[in-house]
């Protein structure tokens, strides 16, 4: 099974196209149509042409910095619902908003109970500590229903987002706090990769996940898979996910491609002097992520 633990149903620069055209030497994102019945048919026709079998989609919150995009955040997760209940054996819907909003923890609770969430994405480069007080609603939440929380770790994307409140020691507190909720740690820490696994070896409740380390396993394969192998002798091949950010990676690698890659690594592995089974592939691609959503 593979499984996409990291998908959104628009890129960020669809959403807040003002936002990026802001940044020096970049146009304007052309606009599209924001349509959730033709989007997520054409994401489940992407994932069937890459054989990717499931995908969690999320909605990151960046109103705070970027800018209202073209919907509320109750209707854009409202949207994830309904492509996850016209695709249910493909879609897995996750919750997204920014815990300072008014009434946050009260409405994820509700997306869980009637709509039937699974998980929550939550981005801090917005301006918040994943430690604030004010987050800890949403991560008793987590706690009481069993459901993981997935988070941006690593560098921020924009000039406009604070890369500061998403190192990977910022989430260290979390975990001791709650030892018992899965903490999905997006990126793996992108470029802190390394302060990643040091915060992750000593909570196991933290999940590296790989999202966008397609284009390092592609353009820097050495590097990559120097880092994975770093991974998964330090906290184990079990504590590994695959992700891929779609759809604005899609610029840089299509689904297939992303899957075929990573699916490859035994043989790129043995180029670089790196060894990768199989089952270790397989366990990146999906099979953690099965035990993680509950699947298996």
């Amino acid at each position: 099974m593979i499984i996409d633990l990291h998908r959104h149903m628009w890129s960020v620069g669809d959403r807040h196209r003002v936002a990026f055209s802001e940044i020096p030497g970049r146009s304007m994102p052309p606009p599209i149509t924001f349509d959730w019945e033709e989007t997520s048919r054409e994401i489940v026709s992407e994932m069937d042409e890459a054989g990717v079998d499931k995908s969690v989609l999320l909605l990151a919150d960046f109103a705070a910095r970027l800018g209202e995009p073209p919907f509320s955040v109750h209707e854009e997760n409202l949207f994830i619902v309904e492509a996850q209940r016209r695709y249910p054996n493909k879609i897995i819907s996750y919750y997204g908003i920014d815990p300072r909003r008014p009434g946050a923890a009260e409405s994820f609770e509700r997306a869980i109970t009637e709509w039937n969430v699974t998980g929550i994405k939550l981005h801090p480069t917005v301006g918040y500590f994943p430690h604030e007080r004010f987050c800890y609603p949403i991560y008793e939440i987590c706690a009481s229903h069993e459901i993981p929380v997935l988070f941006h770790v690593g560098p921020a994307f924009h000039p406009k987002l604070y890369s500061r409140y998403s190192h990977p020691l910022e989430y260290d507190q979390v975990a001791a706090d709650f030892p018992n909720m899965t903490m999905i740690m997006g990126h793996a820490g992108g470029e802190w990769w390394h302060d990643c696994i040091a915060v992750a070896h000593g909570h196991p409740n933290m999940i590296l996940e790989l999202s966008e380390w397609q284009v390092i396993l592609r353009d820097r394969p050495q590097e990559a898979l120097g880092a994975i192998d770093r991974m998964r002798n330090s906290l184990g091949i079990e504590r590994i996910v695959w992700g891929t950010d779609f759809p604005g990676i899609r610029r840089e690698m299509s689904l297939k491609a992303c899957v075929e890659i990573f699916s490859s690594i035994p043989t790129i592995g043995k180029e670089y002097g790196y060894e990768f089974s199989t089952g270790d592939a397989e366990a990146i691609l999906g099979e953690n992520a099965a035990r993680i959503l509950k699947l298996t």
